[in-house]
């Protein structure tokens, strides 16, 4: 009779013991799913900022880009201004030749 009530307490130290290793075990998964919420969360912040910063990037080069059409524009015109002058230096300095020739 005392080695059944031995074995009673025992069985019973058992399942507490499952029961609490149980609850560890769930306790322990709804940890690893909050961790891992953190990190996808981490992670998304991390993507939010460096789209932050290739946003601004993308700004930056878009007004240089604005700046260099402009710049290319104004050469373009100064190009164009100096061949016109070149075209009206050399038909003075061909109706210079001709008259010399005259």
């Amino acid at each position: 009779m005392v080695f059944e009530e031995f074995l009673y307490k025992e069985n019973e130290k058992v399942e507490e013991l499952e029961k609490g290793l149980e609850t560890t075990m769930a306790a322990h998964h709804e940890l690893e799913e909050k961790y891992a919420d953190a990190e996808r969360i981490l992670q998304n912040e991390d993507y939010e900022e460096r789209i932050e910063d290739l946003e601004i990037q993308n700004e930056e080069l878009t007004a240089q880009t604005s700046d260099l059409e402009h710049m290319n524009d104004e050469a373009n015109r100064k190009i164009k201004m100096l061949e016109e002058d070149l075209s009206r230096a050399e038909g003075n300095r061909e109706a210079a030749e001709s008259k010399v020739k005259e």
